[in-house]
């Protein structure tokens, strides 16, 4: 006699750990418990944020949230773009003792700083939303500026603008608008440039206004510096580079003419840009009151009259150096640190 088992549904199928069920079943939202069973069936496939997103109907960003959700709780490990089951802790086996803390000292003890605050669970984001006007209408106002819909964690990191760094919506509003003028228009980016603008107390329209105004001239500082060099191809410039630009333009007002004059003196002696040397000649220059290339050319001639008229002293070799071109100390192997 034949015998024939049919399964049905059940002919296929795969393990999902218990501790899934018996620990964070209940704080895990839809989309995170979606995303581990979606990994957990298809374990022999090679997945990306946007193909799962695209399976599960989800927002790549929302994939890479969960996934995080999973390996902050040591379901999952991620090593070198490989999943794989997290690994239990190991324990040294030292010895260690458990501090009770009283209600009273645990009250007045600081809490430790973190590196990243967390991000709002899409629930609380929805909850806040109903009752919440201008969380309303910064979310309205973030999908027009993008021009698309948000995601969960988009809008989750909106909150956690407001919330934890302290940004009210008209000023997230405009740096919102700021990043997308400038291209710059991810959440990504608005989010590390939220956090640097609460740290510094940006929180009103008017802060906001001046931060923008700064740093713009300051961009437009190194854009005329990099023009007169000929510099191509630099990508985004560093702080120090930024730095000079704002000191030798915005502070200094020195014209292409002396700026390229430096650039010049710099790549003669050096034979390479070299923003520390440019540093020490112009700051030599803005010392002395010079304000265009014939006040130097005048200084040079000058230097070299007086050099000439020198009388030699006999039995030595000597080479006589004008102290105030001694710049030497300025001078660093690269500019790009």
């Amino acid at each position: 006699m034949a015998y024939n088992f049919n399964l049905g549904v059940w002919g296929s199928v795969f393990a999902v750990p218990s501790v899934v069920a018996d620990e964070h079943l209940k704080i895990a939202n839809g989309n995170q418990l979606k995303v581990l069973l979606y990994l957990l069936k298809n374990n022999n496939r090679d997945l990306t944020d946007e193909n799962i997103g695209e399976a599960l109907n989800m927002h790549p960003e929302d994939v890479k949230d969960s996934v995080s959700f999973w390996v902050e709780r040591r379901v999952i490990s991620i090593t070198d773009d490989v999943i794989a089951p997290a690994q239990p802790e190991k324990f040294s086996g030292e010895s260690f003792s458990v501090t009770t803390i009283e209600p009273e000292a645990e009250s007045k003890r600081a809490k430790r700083p973190v590196s990243r605050a967390v991000r709002p669970e899409p629930g609380y984001v929805i909850k806040r939303l109903g009752s919440d006007p201008a969380l309303a209408m910064l979310m309205d106002e973030a999908q027009r500026i993008f021009g698309r819909m948000l995601s969960n964690a988009e809008a989750g990191t909106l909150v956690m603008l407001m919330d934890t760094d302290g940004l009210p919506a008209d000023v997230i509003i405009m740096l919102l608008q700021y990043c997308a003028d400038n291209n710059k228009g991810t959440m990504r980016f608005v989010e590390k440039i939220g956090i640097e603008w609460g740290s510094e107390g940006i929180n009103t329209v008017a802060l906001a206004e001046e931060k923008i105004r700064t740093v713009t001239e300051t961009y437009s500082y190194f854009n005329k510096v990099a023009t007169t060099f000929g510099m191509k191809n630099v990508g985004s410039p560093t702080k120090k580079q930024l730095s000079f630009a704002n000191q030798w333009v915005g502070t200094w007002s020195f014209s292409d003419d002396m700026l390229r004059l430096a650039y010049e003196r710099c790549v003669d002696t050096k034979g390479e840009l070299n923003m520390d040397y440019i540093n020490g000649i112009l700051k030599k220059w803005y010392m002395a009151g010079w304000k265009n290339p014939d006040d130097v050319e005048a200084d040079t001639a000058n230097v070299s009259k007086k050099s000439a008229d020198k009388p030699k002293k006999k039995g030595k070799n000597t080479l006589e150096v004008d102290a105030s071109y001694d710049i030497d100390e300025y001078e660093k192997k690269s500019i790009f640190d």
